[in-house]
C-alpha cells in the first residue's frame, strides 16, 4: 500500500500509533483497549503471547463486540499468514472484522529468485476472502537474522507481497538502529513501512519521518509491567507523532500574549515584580505557558522536576505532568515529616529563609529540571544545588539569568560531583534557549513590547521572554 493511502486510512499526518496489547484474560485486554481508545490510539494490536490462538479468538470477539468501531488487529503468535488468513476470514464472516493482521515472520527470502512461501501466504489470503490489512515481519527480532546489506533487498521483496512491510529491533524493547529504518524506508519506496520495539515518546521523533505505524507495548508499559498500558506514556507517544508530522511550527507573531495579564508589584520591594498568579487562572493564558516552557525541553534529557515552595510548585508540577517526569518538593523549613536536607539562603530582598528536601530525594546520576517563578538573584538556585543531597546526586548548569526577570533552570547535568557541567552535543540546545530567555528588551518584537510596558511596573527593569516565557516560582515566597 502506498504509504500516503496507509496515513489517510488513520486520518494522521504522522505515524499511526498502535498499542500492542498482550493478551492475558478478557478483562485485563478490555482494560487496556479502552485505555488505548480514550487516550487517542489509531488502533490496537492483540497478541497472544502466553497462550495458544484459541483462547486468543473468544478475547478477539468480544472486544469486537464491546467496541464495535475499533481499528483492531491481531498477531497470532508462531502462526504464519497460510494458517491465519483461513481463521480471519471465518472470523469476518461471522461478524467479527479484523481490521490487521501482523506477522512476525513474512517468510521472505531476499537471497531467492521466486517466493514461493510468501506467495503461498498470499494466496491463502486470497482465498480467505479476508478484507483486512496485512503487515509483514522482515528481519524482525527473534526471527531468521538478514544481513544489514540485504534490508533494502528484504524490503522491496516484501513490500511486493504485503500492506506494510514491518520491521524491529534485536529484542522487545529495544529500538532498531536508524540505520535499518533508513535502509528499509529505501527498499520500501512509497510503500508503507511499519516498526515494532524499542519506541517510545522520547525517540519516537527520530523514527516518524520514515515510518507510517509504529507498533508499540513495553514504550508504553507501566514500568515493570508488561500487560498494562501507561495513559501519559502513550499520550506522549501520540503528541511526539503528531507534531513530527506536522513539523516546525511557524513563527508566531502573537508569542507571548499572555504577558499583560500579569499585574505590576503596587506593594513595594518586599514583593515581587510582577505578579502573574491572573496567568494562572486563565486557562487559555496557562496553557500557552506551560506549552511555551515545555516547547525548547527534550523530556529524554532529564528524569526529574523540582520546584520551590512556594510558587514554583504551580509551574513545576504542570512541566512536569506536561512532560511525563516526576515531581520533587524543595520545601520551606519545617514542613516535612521526614529526614531532610536543609540549606540557608538570603533572598533578594535581604531576607533570609532556609530550604529542605526529603533524604534521600534521588539517586546519584539523577538529572533535575528546577524550576522557580522568578529568578532574581540566584538565591536560591546556589543553596539547592550545594546541598550535601544535590552534591551527592547531582550538578547543575548555571541558571539562566541573575536580574530581576522570570526564567527558568535549564535542565541539570549529567551527574558529576559536586562540580557542574553543562550538557554537551544536542543537549547544548538547553544552555542556548536559557541564554535566549535572558534576551534585552531591544530583541522583543515591538507589539509584544508595548503589551508589556503597559503590563509591566514602573522602575522596575528587566526584560521578559517571547518566545519561551516566563518561568515559574517567586523568591518572595
Amino acid at each position: 500500500m502506498n504509504r500516503i493511502e496507509f496515513r489517510k486510512r488513520f486520518k494522521t499526518v504522522g505515524p499511526a500509533v498502535l498499542p500492542v496489547i498482550h493478551a492475558r484474560d478478557r478483562g485485563q485486554v478490555v482494560r487496556n483497549v479502552r485505555v488505548a481508545a480514550r487516550e487517542g490510539a489509531h488502533g490496537v494490536f492483540l497478541i497472544n503471547h502466553d497462550f495458544g490462538l484459541e483462547r486468543l479468538l473468544p478475547i478477539v470477539r468480544e472486544v469486537r463486540e464491546r467496541l464495535p468501531s475499533l481499528w483492531l488487529g491481531v498477531n497470532f503468535l508462531a502462526v504464519t499468514g497460510a494458517r491465519a488468513f483461513p481463521v480471519l476470514g471465518e472470523l469476518e464472516r461471522s461478524g467479527c472484522v479484523v481490521d490487521a493482521y501482523w506477522a512476525d515472520d513474512a517468510r521472505i527470502d531476499e537471497c531467492a529468485d521466486v517466493q514461493h512461501e510468501a506467495g503461498a501466504i498470499a494466496e491463502a489470503r486470497r482465498e480467505s476472502g479476508w478484507s483486512g490489512l496485512y503487515l509483514g515481519g522482515v528481519a524482525f527480532k527473534k526471527q531468521r537474522a538478514v544481513a544489514p546489506e540485504d534490508f533494502g533487498t528484504a524490503a522491496g521483496i516484501a513490500a511486493r507481497h504485503m500492506d506494510a512491510v514491518t520491521t524491529s529491533g534485536v529484542a522487545t524493547g529495544r529500538s532498531a538502529d536508524l540505520s535499518k529504518i533508513e535502509a528499509f524506508r529505501a527498499g520500501c519506496a512509497d510503500r508503507a513501512l511499519a516498526v515494532a520495539s524499542g519506541v517510545t515518546p522520547d525517540n519516537a521523533g527520530s523514527y516518524a519521518g520514515l515510518v507510517d505505524a509504529i507498533l508499540v507495548a513495553t514504550g508504553i508499559n507501566r514500568p515493570g509491567s508488561f500487560y498494562d498500558v501507561e495513559p501519559m506514556r502513550l499520550r506522549r507517544l501520540l503528541a511526539a507523532c503528531r507534531e513530527a508530522g506536522a513539523g516546525e511550527p511557524e513563527p508566531n507573531p502573537d508569542a507571548g500574549w499572555y504577558l499583560p495579564l500579569m499585574a505590576p508589584n503596587v506593594r513595594g520591594g518586599r514583593f515581587a515584580w510582577l505578579d502573574p498568579s491572573s496567568i494562572y487562572i486563565n486557562a487559555s493564558a496557562f496553557h500557552a505557558l506551560v506549552d511555551d516552557l515545555v516547547a525548547p525541553i527534550d523530556p529524554s534529557s532529564i528524569d526529574v522536576v523540582a520546584g520551590f515552595d512556594a510558587m514554583g510548585f504551580v509551574l513545576g508540577s504542570a512541566i512536569a505532568i506536561r512532560l511525563g517526569k516526576g515531581f520533587l518538593t524543595i520545601r520551606k523549613a519545617g514542613k516535612m515529616p521526614v529526614d531532610t536536607d536543609a540549606v540557608d539562603f538570603v533572598n533578594y530582598t535581604g531576607r533570609t529563609g532556609r530550604m529542605e528536601m526529603r533524604r534521600p530525594a534521588f539517586a546519584p546520576g539523577t538529572r533535575v529540571l528546577l524550576v522557580d517563578q522568578w529568578v532574581e538573584t540566584a538565591a536560591r538556585w546556589t543553596p539547592a544545588s550545594g546541598s550535601s543531597s544535590a552534591r551527592e546526586a547531582w550538578s547543575r548548569a548555571s541558571p539562566p539569568c541573575v536580574s530581576r526577570r522570570p526564567a527558568v533552570a535549564p535542565p541539570v547535568a549529567t551527574v558529576t560531583g559536586a562540580r557542574p557541567r553543562c550538557f554537551r552535543g544536542r543537549r547544548s540546545r538547553i544552555s542556548a534557549t536559557a541564554r535566549r530567555w535572558t534576551t534585552s528588551r531591544a530583541s522583543i518584537p515591538p507589539a509584544v513590547s508595548r503589551r508589556f510596558r503597559r503590563a509591566r511596573s514602573p522602575g522596575l527593569g528587566g526584560c521578559v521572554p517571547v518566545r519561551s516565557s516566563p518561568d515559574v516560582t517567586s523568591s518572595t515566597d
